[in-house]
Formats: structure tokens, sequence, C-alpha cells
């Protein structure tokens, strides 16, 4: 029970009563007494002498209930904001118990993607570890392969040689084809067929050879680990090359025989003979993805460029591997291609360089610098004068091997991924972004631009006496011009 004091309306921590029966706060009425010794009410005399202590049970005085929680609209109030302070600390915890479960959600397809890494990582490991336990099995080191391989002898220094002699002789008295295309043919140009030849469940056409004497063949190359050989007036396959693991980065035709030439991502060089395209030979010296393929003018070598920091020469008649030539700085080959004459080879570096070789002595000769990416192409003129180079600074370039020295350079607006002269020498056609373009000339006057890809292009090729041409691109088609 909680006693009011008198004076002070409030509930009083000491009461005290008087004679009279009034409640006071014992330290109010002893000030009130001091001053007057009478009681405040009654006006009697008083003095703390009568004053009568109350003992309590409870000596805490319990204050009284609020006015607010005193009646039902103030009782409503009170729950409504206890109701709102628990639902808004109920959306808290729900918003943290979202928020853990995000971060474990994260953290477990972390946890997933790297145990895929690492599983992947040490199948690699374990086959690695296959291969070296194999190479040790079969009789030394890559040093000791490399070494092993019989290099060019006399007679293929001889061979070379000839054939250069009589290129040359040939060259000097070579005059224009009267059927070569003019310019005004040429940007009247249209396309004269659109081909989607390779599989759909892995989109994109890496590469195309025209066949230098049967001009209605094509090969191309592609993403789904097949070349495909394609007759361009029937508009049908001929043959589908299947035995690659990986996709396809080069095709060729041989000029003599019944042969194309495959160069792919899974480290080989396949051969594929007679009229059906059997596979023959497969050359396995590389260890890195094969990037290019050259033919020799003889028809009995064909050169490759790989990954692996290596060039390598092949004999096509006994199906072996008779140079493998490492980059000085052991840099990515991306690219390569034989002079016409055949005692040259050029290749493209991802190291921003193109390095001039001699076959026979196996030695960087000279080295052209000025391309700021990685080599994406290089191309010989047939006349054996120029060398067109890309690369992925969006630049063209235009090489005098007379000098050496750049003649020439050409900025477009993608980078340029493929390259080739006509027989002439006299039309450059190039792969820029979803566009063919044709130059003419040293000066590399623009002469027309096909914008029929909707994907990269990424090779062109010239039919004979500049009059098709022929386009690849990631967007699964070949495409003819004419």
């Amino acid at each position: 029970m909680a006693l009011v004091c008198s004076l002070s309306g409030q509930v009083a921590q000491e009461p005290v009563v008087t004679p009279a029966g009034n409640v006071y706060e014992r330290r109010i009425i002893l000030k009130h007494l001091e001053g007057k010794q009478e009681e405040p009410l009654t006006g009697e005399p008083l003095s703390a002498a009568d004053l009568t202590e109350i003992k309590l049970t409870n000596h805490q005085a319990v204050k009284p209930r609020s006015l607010q929680n005193a009646s039902i609209p103030g009782l409503l109030q009170t729950f409504q904001n206890e109701w709102d302070a628990l639902m808004l600390e109920t959306f808290n915890l729900k918003k943290q118990l979202n928020t853990s479960r995000e971060e474990l959600s994260h953290a477990l397809y972390q946890n997933d993607a790297a145990c895929r890494v690492i599983a992947r990582l040490m199948k690699e490991r374990d086959q690695a570890r296959r291969e070296v336990e194999q190479m040790r099995q079969s009789g030394g080191s890559r040093m000791d392969i490399e070494s092993s391989l019989p290099g060019l002898d006399n007679e293929a220094h001889q061979k070379l040689a000839n054939k250069s002699q009589e290129l040359s002789a040939q060259r000097r008295t070579r005059v224009e084809s009267p059927t070569l295309a003019k310019e005004d043919e040429i940007k009247a140009f249209k396309i004269a067929g659109s081909h989607p030849n390779h599989k759909t469940t892995a989109p994109g056409i890496l590469s195309v050879d025209i066949h230098p004497v049967q001009q209605e063949l094509v090969v191309t190359g592609g993403v789904d680990q097949t070349a495909v050989v394609f007759n361009r007036k029937t508009g049908k396959k001929v043959a589908t090359l299947t035995g690659h693991s990986k996709k396809v980065n080069s095709a060729l035709f041989h000029f003599k025989e019944q042969l194309v030439i495959t160069a792919s991502q899974d480290n080989t060089v396949r051969l594929w003979s007679g009229e059906d395209y059997k596979p023959s030979t497969v050359y396995t010296q590389h260890t890195g993805e094969v990037t290019a393929l050259s033919l020799h003018a003889t028809g009995v070598y064909v050169a490759s460029a790989s990954r692996d920091h290596s060039w390598g020469f092949h004999d096509l008649e006994t199906g072996k591997t008779l140079l493998q030539v490492k980059d000085p700085e052991e840099a990515a080959l991306t690219s390569a291609m034989l002079h016409p004459d055949g005692l040259i080879l050029a290749t493209g570096t991802e190291g921003n360089l193109i390095r001039i070789w001699d076959l026979k002595s196996q030695k960087n000769v000279a080295t052209f610098q000025g391309h700021k990416g990685h080599i994406t192409d290089v191309r010989f003129s047939e006349n054996g004068f120029y060398l067109a180079t890309a690369a992925k600074d969006n630049m063209l370039k235009l090489w005098d091997l007379r000098g050496p020295k750049n003649i020439n350079t050409l900025k477009v607006d993608n980078a340029v991924t493929s390259l080739d002269f006509d027989y002439s020498g006299k039309y450059l056609a190039a792969a820029t972004g979803n566009e063919v373009r044709v130059f003419a000339g040293k000066n590399l006057d623009h002469v027309m631009t096909f914008h029929d890809h909707t994907a990269p292009v990424t090779c062109v090729r010239w039919g004979k006496d500049a009059r098709f041409l022929a386009s690849t691109s990631m967007d699964r088609t070949l495409k003819f011009y004419q």
C-alpha cells in the first residue's frame, strides 16, 4: 500500500502521521516545523515529538500506474508500440538470416568451384606424370628427342636450292594474267554462296584453303574438331575429316597430291590422303597447340608453328619430322609462312615480333619489330618482295624484304586476324572484326569492304586471278564473293 503525502501529493518514502491523522513525508514536515510549531492543515500546535512513524511491510514505495496505462486507449497504444517493436525485431532477424543464407550459398559455390579446379589440376598433373614416365621409358628427355631429329641432309638442301632457282627464273619471265580481276570488278563482288558446313553444337570456322588447281574444292577447319572438304559449285560436302580431339586451326590442300594437311589445338599435324581423304600420317613432335601450317614449294615438306615456342619442318613422303627449332625468346608462335622461293620462313610470335629464319642453317636471320600486340598472321606476296603482317594492335603492316623495311602501316578499327595476297600480289584481303577488306598496291589503297558476316571473320583466301574470295567466320558460315 502506498501512502500519499498531504503536502506534496506524492507517494511518501518515509511517511509519518500526526495526532490529527494527517500523513506527511518526514523530511517535508520536519522542515515545516523548523519555522512554525503547528500542523500545516489544521493549524493546531505540533512538535517533532508528536509525529508517529508508519512502518510498512514493503519499504520500497510502488510508483502508481502512469496515466497512459490507466485507460483502454493508452493500453492499446502501448500494445501497438510493443507489437511494432516486435515486428521490427523480427524483420531484422529475417534480414540477417537471408544475408547469412546468401553468404553460405556463395561460400558453398566457391567451395564447389575450387573442388572442380583442384580435380582438373590433379587430372592434368597425373596426365603430365604419365607423359613424363612414358618419355623416360621410351629413352630419354625432351632434349634427347629433339637432338634425335634427322635434320636436313645434303639431298634436302639440294632440293630447296634447285626449287628456289627454278621459281626465281620463272618469276622473272612472268607476265600479269589477262584474266586478273580489275578493281571495278572486285567492287561489284556479291555473295555467291553462304554455307554453314560445320556442326552447330560447336559453332565457328577457323580456317579455309582453296585447291590451287581444282578451284571448286575448298577445305575448312572448325571448332567442332573436324575439317570439311567442300565443293563450292555443287554446294555439297565431299568429305568430313574426323580424328582431331580439339579445334582445327589450319587446313591446307596439297597442290599436286590428293592430300589435305591439318593442324589442331590437340598438338598434332595430320595428313588425309586419297580420294576419300582417309587419315594417313600424324606428326606428334609438338607439345603445344599447332597454330599455323605452310606448304613448301617443292610439295615435299610442310612447316608448322606451335605455342610450344617452336616451329617444325616435316617430310610428307617419309612421315618424319626433320626439324624442330625453338624461338630464341621462347615465345609462343602464332603464325608462319614459307617464302615462295622456299628458302626462308617467317614466324609471328605472341611477343609482338616477326622473325625470318633461314631453313638451311635454321638461324634467325632477321627480326621485324613495330607491332604492339601479338602477331595474328604473316603473308608473303607471291613475287617474294613483300611481307604483310597483322597483329592484335589493329595494325596492318607491309614490309619490303629487299630493305628490309616497313613501307606502309595501316590502322583499322579491329584486330586483323587473317591476310592473303592474290597470286599477282596486287590485292591484299584482310579479315578484321566482322568485315572483309580488300586493299590494292604498295599504298594499300582501299578497294572494297564486305559486311556480310555477323561474327568475327577468321580467315580469307583468294581464288585464281582474284576472280572470287572465300571467307570463314565464327558465325559458322563459309562465304564466297564474286
